[in-house]
Parts: structure tokens; C-alpha cells; sequence
């Protein structure tokens, strides 16, 4: 049954999305917000961008479904009694609504922000994106998405808030060509879906299932050549979603030879944080405004290798693949291999940076 729950959210979220997404579609290019191939831009078309809107409201119109339904399963004698464990689920909203309340609300103003910045395009400051992000962040920290590992309760504050605002970015970041963010953010999903449901985590694993339905829906519209891309709106909500549900869930069980499990999301994220990271790096070296994008970007450098543009796009996300599923051994792994696992990663990073300096030269 719990599982049945779960498929049943993500196939909700999906055909939300299928159908919101080609609304968000129409309406872009009813109000003319779309992308124009100008400048850095390399697509063929006028594209539309309200993408990311699709996905939001496909996810909220499925989580308000799947809450409604929990809460009718909690007082209802026919539901407790055909199904416990959802009405078991159903005794827990009281504790978990709040939370995710201030969550949402977070998600919503990152949202809104972005959907401003789509419509603006480089007129929108960024130092307002900057200060959204903070303020959406803050937000969620403050409904009680925050870690609980470190040894001050005010350095947690600190990390969490640094943490969802860099994903937030990490995301935006990586929205640079068909398929990619969506791509890597619905493996991601999975990833975190797969760990919070093996180890009972309900409501964080329902919530990883409802954010891989909206985006495989929107995936059916963004694989190359792309109709519509998410926009700022939507790869801010995803990786807002993203810093905020991995602070909520844990990763170390009860056998687990160490704390290195707790640093799961940085492996499974690892992907587009690398891609940030090196970006940042090179526009610094270069002199040049880390908020202005440019062609440096993984996937831009393995086109430059020779690849074409799908190839580039399943090799980062088949690099995504390898990495993320080596985090999945990490809770149940002896310490030995746990740093095996660890050093393994950092070598698969180490290569894709080789091969590409090599590519360059």
C-alpha cells in the first residue's frame, strides 16, 4: 500500500504536468514570454519559458490532492478501515503540515521571483534574485528545514540557509541546454525518493515521488529540440525543493558505521554543484560577472570535445547516474568502503576534468 501511494502520486503529478505545462505553453506565447535566440543562445527557435510554472503548479494541484485524500483517510470509519497505513499517515499532517507550509511558501516566492526575472529577462537585477533566494531560504530554516549535525544549533541555522540558497543557484545554473536540468533533477528525485522510502520516510519520499511526476511531465516537452524551457521559475523552485527536502530527510540508520551517510545529498547533488562550481572559477579567472551566463558549462565543453547535443546531455546525466547510485550503498557500507565510495566519486571527477582540460588543449 505504500508504495501503491506513491505511484499513485507520481502518475498524479504527472498527468497534471503533462497538461499544465502545455497550458503554461500557450499562455507564454499568448503574453510573449519566451526565449529569443540572441546573443549566447544557440537554439533555432523562439521558445517559450513559462515551463517552470507548469511544474510548480502541477506538483501543488497533486500535493493538495494526496493531503486532502490522506486527511479524508484519517476520519473516515470506511477509509481506517480498508486502509490503516494511510490513515496511520493521515494522524501525522498535524506535525508535518507546518513545516511544509513554510516550504511552499519559500517555493512560491522563488517562483514568483523567477517568473519576474522570465519576463524582464537581463533587466531583472540580480541582486534581487540574490536576496530572494536568502529570503526563501530563511523561510524554510525557519519552518524547521535545517541540519541537526554540526555542533552549534546557530552554525546549523547558518549552513541550512547557505545550503538551500546554493541549490537554489546550482539548478539555475544548470538550465543551459534541452533536457539537461530536468534530466538531472528527475534522476536526483529518484535518488532521494529511493533512499527516504527504503528507510520509511513517508512524507519525504511522497514528496520526491510528486516532483518526479511534474517533471517527467514536463521532460515530454523539453527533450532537444525543446517546445518550451522552465525558466528562472522553474529551475529555482527545483533546486529550492531540492535544498530544502535533503536538509529534512536523514540518511544515517541505525547501522550505520559512521556519519559519512550525512553528506548524501552533496554526492547525489554532486553533479550540478560540480558544474556550478567550475563555472564560478572560470568566470572569476576570467573577470568576468559570475551571474552572467556564458558558454562554459560542462555541457558546452563537451560539445567543443566533439559530442553532439544529445550526447552531451545522456553523458552528464549517465555521469549523474554512476555517482548517485554509489550514495545509495552509503548508509549500510562499513567505514572502509564508505571512503572507497567517497574516493571514488572524487575520481570520476577528477577524469571529466581531465577530459575535458585535455579537450580544450
Amino acid at each position: 500500500m505504500r508504495y501503491l501511494t506513491y505511484l499513485t502520486a507520481l502518475t498524479a503529478a504527472l498527468a497534471a504536468s503533462l497538461v499544465l505545462v502545455r497550458a503554461a505553453m500557450a499562455l507564454a506565447v499568448t503574453w510573449d514570454i519566451q526565449d529569443h535566440p540572441i546573443g549566447r543562445k544557440d537554439h533555432a527557435r523562439v521558445t517559450p519559458l513559462l515551463g517552470g510554472l507548469g511544474i510548480y503548479a502541477a506538483f501543488l494541484l497533486a500535493l493538495a490532492a494526496g493531503l486532502g485524500l490522506l486527511w479524508w483517510c484519517g476520519r473516515s470509519p470506511q477509509a481506517v478501515a480498508q486502509f490503516p497505513m494511510l490513515a496511520r499517515q493521515a494522524g501525522l499532517l498535524g506535525g508535518v503540515l507546518p513545516k511544509l507550509a513554510m516550504i511552499m511558501a519559500g517555493a512560491t516566492l522563488l517562483v514568483v521571483v523567477g517568473l519576474i526575472d522570465d519576463i524582464r529577462g537581463i533587466t531583472f537585477p540580480p541582486a534581487i534574485k540574490f536576496v530572494a533566494q536568502l529570503a526563501a531560504a530563511v523561510i524554510a530554516v525557519a519552518g524547521g528545514a535545517r541540519s541537526s549535525f554540526l555542533p552549534l544549533f546557530w552554525l546549523d541555522i547558518l549552513f541550512s540557509i547557505l545550503w538551500i540558497a546554493a541549490i537554489s543557484n546550482v539548478f539555475n545554473f544548470l538550465d543551459n541546454m534541452d533536457g539537461l536540468s530536468a534530466g538531472i533533477a528527475l534522476i536526483c528525485g529518484l535518488l532521494f525518493f529511493w533512499l527516504t522510502a527504503s528507510q520509511g520516510q513517508y512524507f519525504s519520499a511522497l514528496l520526491f515521488a510528486l516532483l518526479c511526476g511534474a517533471l517527467l511531465g514536463f521532460l515530454r516537452y523539453n527533450i532537444h529540440p525543446a517546445r518550451v524551457f522552465m525558466g528562472d521559475a522553474g529551475s529555482l523552485f527545483i533546486g529550492y525543493l531540492f535544498g530544502a527536502l535533503s536538509l529534512t530527510s536523514s540518511y544515517v540508520v541505525a547501522g550505520s558505521a559512521s556519519l559519512i551517510p550525512a553528506i548524501i545529498p552533496v554526492i547525489v547533488l554532486g553533479v550540478p554543484i560540480y558544474d556550478a562550481v567550475t563555472v564560478i572559477l572560470i568566470r572569476i579567472r576570467e573577470h568576468r560577472p559570475v551571474y552572467v551566463g556564458d558558454q562554459c558549462h560542462i555541457s558546452h565543453r563537451l560539445l567543443r570535445l566533439g559530442l553532439s547535443r544529445n550526447q552531451a546531455v545522456v553523458f552528464v546525466l549517465l555521469i549523474c547516474i554512476a555517482i548517485g547510485m554509489s550514495a545509495l550503498l552509503l548508509p549500510y557500507l562499513s567505514l572502509r568502503l564508505s571512503i572507497m565510495v567517497l574516493l571514488q566519486t572524487i575520481l570520476i571527477y577528477v577524469i571529466l576534468t581531465l577530459l575535458i582540460r585535455a579537450g580544450r588543449k
